[in-house]
């Protein structure tokens, strides 16, 4: 029963405002490349974004970040594709590629710039990949262009924080309080008035959240035990008890019950125990009476019996 309990006693912490992920308190760029109609080969697309990824991580704004948002991106066009006779043929592409950093939900376009490429190779394919591996990833057009693009980023947050605070709000009125605690934690720290506002906003949501969370665990434990009050009952309340963050309101509550439960199982445990040897010392008690009564029988019936024996008749 102690295995069973013991993920009630088990305090773990999870407090989002010491989460330290460099991810979620700062800007990120995610690398996407557009192609609409799926015209670009894969392995010229891989290599484009790993190219965007390369300006993004150079620039402080690389990373993966659960916001996909704010974006930096890249659209391919090709301006003339030229034959070249071999042997072997070769192919040789002049293409214009447009970079820029934007808000890919509101479809705003904060900076861009365009660089032109050539590339050669055996075929369409090869020559992309040839052409993109030209993008030099340390030039300062794309320092300046994730800078602007940082720079709007930032006045967006500020000029939304009004509207970001009061939609958590609602998001949390409604109950949906992990969207309320993303669209808070989305906020980067380099907008500071507006992120030290978020998350102030955030722990009365995160309590509410988890008060609410173990208010339904609690009430799932209580329904499971009345419905068995027994190992297996015990079992299944123990799962929804396991679920109480240390933090909610119901967490007391949940540890008594868990409580109850424990002294519960081992008082019938204890009981089918003992009734366990009260039946094996009753059956041996039985045993020894049959036994004796058998016995008493055979002696009886000796005792019944004729005196019919004549020692004298006996051969020595």
């Amino acid at each position: 029963m102690k295995k069973v309990l013991l993920p009630l006693f088990l305090l773990y912490s999870y407090n989002l405002l010491s989460q330290t992920s460099t991810n979620t308190s700062r800007i990120v760029l995610n690398a996407v490349v557009f192609d609409k109609d799926n015209k670009l080969p894969g392995d010229a697309k891989s290599q484009l974004e790993s190219k965007l990824d390369q300006i993004a991580s150079d620039n402080g704004v690389g990373g993966n970040s659960i916001n996909p948002r704010f974006v930096i991106a890249a659209k391919l066009n090709i301006i003339s594709k030229d034959i070249i006779a071999g042997p072997p043929q070769m192919v040789a592409l002049n293409l214009e590629v447009v970079f820029f950093v934007g808000d890919a939900v509101d479809n705003q376009v904060y900076a861009n710039t365009t660089v032109t490429l050539k590339g050669v190779g055996t075929n369409e394919n090869k020559a992309l990949i040839s052409a993109v591996q030209n993008v030099a990833v340390k030039n300062k057009t794309f320092a300046e262009l994730v800078n602007t693009g940082k720079s709007k980023i930032v006045e967006y947050y500020l000029q939304k924080c009004d509207f970001i605070t009061k939609r958590a709000e609602t998001l949390s009125q409604q109950q949906n309080f992990d969207q309320a605690i993303y669209e808070l934690m989305q906020v980067p720290d380099v907008c500071k008035g507006c992120y030290d506002r978020c998350l102030g906003a955030v722990q009365p949501i995160y309590q509410k959240k988890i008060d609410r969370e173990a208010t339904i665990s609690l009430t799932k434990a209580k329904a499971s035990w009345n419905a068995n009050q027994n190992k297996k009952g015990a079992i299944e309340a123990a799962d929804f008890l396991g679920k109480i963050e240390p933090l909610s309101a119901s967490f007391k509550e949940g540890l008594e019950l868990s409580e109850r439960i424990r002294k519960k199982v081992e008082a019938d445990e204890k009981r089918a125990w003992e009734f366990k040897m009260k039946r094996h010392a009753d059956g041996v008690k039985l045993e020894l009476q049959r036994i004796e009564a058998a016995r008493d029988a055979a002696v009886a019936y000796y005792q019944n019996q004729p005196k019919v024996i004549v020692y004298n008749r006996l051969i020595w």
